[in-house]
């Protein structure tokens, strides 16, 4: 028998700290030297310690803090109505047989997508901006690619979950996500523009695939809207007061300039 009463080769396991962050470590050999690291956290005493993305989410935001959200989310939710009242008008007029009256509905739709994606993408530009100087950086989740129906997006969601995984920092998680959700949100906009264009020219092939992948898309960017807005919410909530007039002014500018996309090198939707 070894000492502390354990045989030699038997794996046990041991709470170690080192500064601010708190390791569990395995080990799995006959001396101390074989051994893994199986799991690892920052202190809960630790000065920089993070709320989670749920505290944050049900957490109570100051008067003035909350009047920007507001705000923000609210212009969000105003153009993704439109853009699904479009699309929805569109579908009805299909399923009605009134072809003419269904091109011209997503006509409408397909001008209004950039009303959704450009404050989007203005919003990812900012945020990532603005949170590399914060001190405390607002925590995220990975995504799910279980939440998302077209394959780009759902590469896009895996890749962000396995990197989520690998990067212990949080502000590189937090950074890489803002950019997934960017080329997701910028690859979906412009594949619904070029579906739509090619339906009201009547020029597709497959219009039964074209019309099944622009309600994939509208789900997508949706998933994408719903994230953002949980990630704006956590970014205020570790805002400095002090900060959020530049903010919502760097903001409110972004969003107001036409975007000059240039069109990532992704695969057409397929569902």
């Amino acid at each position: 028998m070894a000492r502390n009463g354990r045989a030699r080769g038997e794996a046990y396991a041991k709470c170690s700290i080192v500064g601010q962050q708190e390791f569990l470590i395995c080990y799995t050999g006959k001396t101390c030297e074989s051994w893994d690291i199986v799991f690892w956290r920052k202190r809960l005493s630790s000065p920089g310690f993070q709320n989670s993305v749920q505290e944050d989410w049900v957490a109570w935001l100051p008067e003035n803090k909350h009047r920007v959200y507001e705000g923000v989310v609210r212009e969000w939710e105003h153009a993704y109505a439109m853009l699904s009242v479009a699309l929805n008008e569109a579908l009805s007029h299909r399923a009605e047989g009134e072809l003419t009256r269904a091109r011209a509905s997503i006509d409408i739709a397909g001008a209004m997508v950039n009303r959704l994606a450009d404050p989007l993408l203005a919003a990812y530009q900012t945020l990532e901006s603005r949170g590399r100087q914060l001190t405390i950086t607002p925590p995220v989740n990975p995504l799910s690619p279980e939440n998302f129906r077209g394959a780009t997006a759902q590469e896009n969601a895996a890749w962000n979950q396995l990197l989520h995984r690998i990067l212990f920092g949080s502000r590189s998680r937090y950074l890489h996500k803002l950019r997934v959700l960017d080329m997701t949100v910028s690859a979906a906009a412009d594949d619904f523009q070029e579906i739509a264009g090619e339906l009201v020219a009547g020029v597709q092939i497959h219009p039964q695939e074209s019309w099944s992948d622009l309600i994939t898309l509208h789900y997508d960017l949706n998933t994408c809207f719903r994230e953002t807005v949980i990630i704006l919410k956590s970014f205020l909530r570790a805002l400095p007061d002090s900060s959020l007039e530049a903010f919502r002014a760097e903001l409110h500018d972004s969003a107001s300039v036409t975007r000059e996309r240039v069109r990532p090198k992704f695969s057409r939707v397929s569902t």
